[in-house]
């Protein structure tokens, strides 16, 4: 596995567990919060959907706090055909369950066998779907919120934005450019935490940005961005896992906040 591949695993990992990973949390908040990300699905670094257990986030969690984002390397394995099998019958469990949440773990173990031919015992798959929190009362009570709009408290979370502003003179090419104003915006107070005229959009004009931000005012917990071009590369999503920060990007065409 190369280098570039190891470090984008890790930095999806930590896109998953940044909520969990803040600190100050208590251990039943950090757990319920684990539970939610368990719940739902994901699509991992290739775009496939995918699961991941409540014991496989603990573990990444307890690796982050100790390493930093090379606890969250993926290691070979010499099992990795038989793990990758054995994975994805249980996250086909977990699509069952969801699909139908009054589906019982022997009826899920029934569709496994004639799907794919292998015999998982009930009592697996059920103690399986309860580490994912995926218990049949839990998702048929359970009406699941996944965050609020407006922030508790400072630094909570910023939102950045990139508007576009007059014609400049440029002086790198002939004639003029039109210039970018970067800002970035504490949710709670509506405070201007940095904002910055720029003559490019790209990921080198977001970190700058950023990075003034943070020396004016210390770290965010969550950072909140769209998917234009300059918050979007690897670069800032790696410093944000260095710092601590969870970085969320907006849905397309939704302003509303995901995380």
């Amino acid at each position: 596995m190369t280098q570039d591949r190891t470090e984008t695993i890790a930095l999806w990992r930590h896109g998953l567990i940044a909520e969990a990973a803040r600190p100050g949390l208590s251990p039943a908040e950090r757990g319920r919060i684990v539970r939610l990300i368990a719940a739902r699905p994901h699509e991992d670094p290739d775009g496939r959907p995918i699961t991941v257990s409540r014991n496989t986030l603990d573990r990444w969690l307890r690796a982050y706090s100790k390493h930093g984002l090379n606890g969250l390397q993926r290691t070979v394995r010499s099992d990795t055909g038989a793990v990758r099998r054995h994975t994805e019958l249980f996250e086909l469990a977990a699509a069952l369950r969801r699909e139908h949440p009054a589906r019982s773990a022997a009826q899920i173990a029934d569709i496994l066998a004639a799907r794919s031919g292998v015999h998982i015992s009930p009592r697996t798959i059920r103690e399986h779907l309860q580490h994912m929190g995926l218990q049949r009362a839990a998702l048929e009570g359970d009406t699941q919120t996944f965050g609020r709009y407006e922030a508790a408290r400072p630094n909570e979370r910023w939102i950045g934005d990139v508007l576009s502003g007059p014609f400049v003179p440029f002086p790198r090419v002939a004639g003029s450019r039109r210039a970018k104003l970067f800002l970035l915006v504490d949710d709670h107070s509506r405070l201007l935490v940095y904002g910055r005229w720029m003559t490019d959009e790209n990921t080198r004009a977001g970190q700058d940005v950023l990075r003034a931000a943070i020396v004016r005012r210390g770290l965010p917990a969550q950072l909140y961005l769209d998917n234009g071009s300059p918050y979007i590369a690897a670069p800032l999503a790696r410093t944000c896992a260095v710092l601590g920060i969870h970085l969320i990007h907006s849905k397309p065409y939704s302003p509303l906040l995901t995380g």
